[in-house]
């Protein structure tokens, strides 16, 4: 749920595209970083491997979003959200380790 705001509010600055194309394109990219990052890579590998998934990711998915959209994301700009991302998701796992990992977790 860190993407929809982060994202929603920071792609049409970087990149011109609607705030509505943002919020579904961090929509798509939580979907998919959540799945494959904190259920798959966190519990076997830890934090930092899935906070770097994470923001490789959804970094990814915004930028290719955002080209489809006809707006293209910035490299920086990109970097930017995908450290923004990686920041956040290093708070969250902790969270998401006591609440869907009880007990499960190397």
């Amino acid at each position: 749920m860190l993407f929809a705001p982060l994202a929603g509010i920071a792609m049409p600055l970087i990149s011109g595209i609607g705030t509505g194309e943002a919020v579904m394109a961090a929509l798509v990219a939580a979907v998919a970083s959540f799945l494959t990052a904190d259920l798959v890579i966190y519990p076997r590998y830890g934090n930092v491997p899935a906070a770097v998934a994470d923001a490789l990711i959804s970094a990814a998915v915004l930028w290719e979003i955002s080209f489809l959209a006809e707006s293209p994301l910035s490299w920086p700009g990109l970097g930017l959200l995908a450290v923004l991302i990686a920041v956040g998701e290093w708070y969250y796992h902790p969270y998401l380790g006591r609440v869907l990992f009880a007990g499960r977790r190397k």
